[in-house]
């Protein structure tokens, strides 16, 4: 993917997480928590890691199809051209989000994107790692289209950076528009886990497939945000996997070899029958919700914005690195950037060692 425009939006996003956080602040608005923020940005950083690897592959495989499958091939200098990626770019995203909250595997890839409790800009960065290559299915399909490559990267970028603005709470509802496109107040139903907004606001620039499938959901009462299996670490990288480790756990748990493979492809949440009834999940009550964070201090704070900076800092090397680096090269620093994250979420979640030092 090119990489050129995230090296101009990046700096972007940081500025407007500093005017939100620092808004936040003066009014008392308590939208920002520092573990939480960190641990969403390293989420984030984790992800484009992965994806150095990753989308080249898949790219290619587009391209491929683009060129020997597609049914024609539309110019990209044409502006009906770039209506209609617009347009079909957001009805493939509208059905493979979709698709992500509604079955059980899927489900794992985009998980990380909602398991934030707090709810501001930083969670627009929290991306899951495996989400954009479980989504591949529905998106090629723009190849065969007549979509090229340029045009698709440029309309999932324009998806991801619309997205961003869309995750916070300093915006309200704004007038005429909402029902119709993307705001904050219809993305905020989106990441709620009140029984009213469970399921509803997929759309990613429009709301016109929401409206169209009966999934829009206007924003009525207050939002719980997060997901009903609570994450309960600030860990970045355990976070794309722990959904995927709760379902490989029920699948070696049950008797049923059947169930043992379509767990996998149930509705997100079922489990089989036998590991319900031992094993049974605690639905968790709303009305007596409490964030996971405990708040408990003093918080190693230095420690923990060294070790984001230096490995996000890594983590952008890697992204921006192109062909200055070989692909052993890349592999190694990307286990080092793994292993930092680690180290990070450790800190995050001020396990008991790290907590006695930092209160020496």
């Amino acid at each position: 993917m090119n990489t050129d425009y995230l090296q101009y939006a990046i700096p972007v996003f940081f500025v407007l997480i500093f005017i939100e956080a620092a808004y936040s602040n003066v009014k008392g608005l308590g939208f920002y928590n520092l573990r939480n923020s960190l641990s969403c940005l390293a989420c984030g950083a984790f992800t484009t890691t992965v994806e150095v690897f990753t989308k080249g592959i898949l790219l290619l495989a587009y391209a491929y199809l683009y060129e020997h499958h597609s049914i024609i091939q539309l110019p990209d200098e044409s502006w009906l051209t770039w209506i209609a990626a617009l347009i079909v770019f957001d009805f493939l995203w509208y059905w493979a989000h979709r698709i992500s909250h509604e079955v059980n595997v899927v489900w794992g890839g985009h998980v990380p994107h909602h398991q934030s409790e707090e709810y501001n800009l930083t969670a627009g960065l929290r991306q899951g790692a495996l989400q954009d290559l479980m989504y591949w299915p529905v998106y090629i399909l723009m190849a065969p289209l007549g979509f090229s490559v340029e045009m698709f990267v440029a309309h999932m970028l324009i998806n991801k950076f619309y997205g961003f603005w869309l995750h916070t709470q300093a915006i309200g509802k704004i007038p005429f528009i909402e029902g119709i496109i993307a705001t904050p107040s219809a993305h905020r139903v989106h990441h709620g886990m009140n029984d009213i907004y469970i399921d509803k606001n997929y759309g990613g620039i429009f709301m016109l497939f929401d409206r169209l499938f009966g999934t829009y959901q206007a924003e009525t009462t207050p939002v719980i945000y997060g997901v009903r299996k609570r994450f309960e670490t600030y860990n970045p990288v355990a976070a794309h996997f722990e959904w995927l480790h709760v379902l490989w756990k029920d699948a070696c748990l049950t008797n049923r070899y059947w169930d043992k493979i379509r767990i996998w492809f149930m509705p997100t949440g079922w489990r089989p029958e036998d590991v319900e009834k031992a094993y049974p999940r605690v639905r968790r009550d709303l009305s007596a919700y409490v964030k996971f964070d405990s708040q408990r201090k003093p918080y190693p704070v230095v420690k923990m914005l060294l070790i984001f900076m230096v490995f996000s800092g890594l983590a952008q090397l890697l992204l921006f690195s192109g062909d200055a680096l070989t692909f052993v090269t890349k592999a190694v620093l990307a286990v080092v950037i793994t292993l930092g994250f680690l180290w990070l979420g450790q800190v995050l979640d001020l396990s008991k060692s790290v907590t006695s030092k930092a209160g020496d």
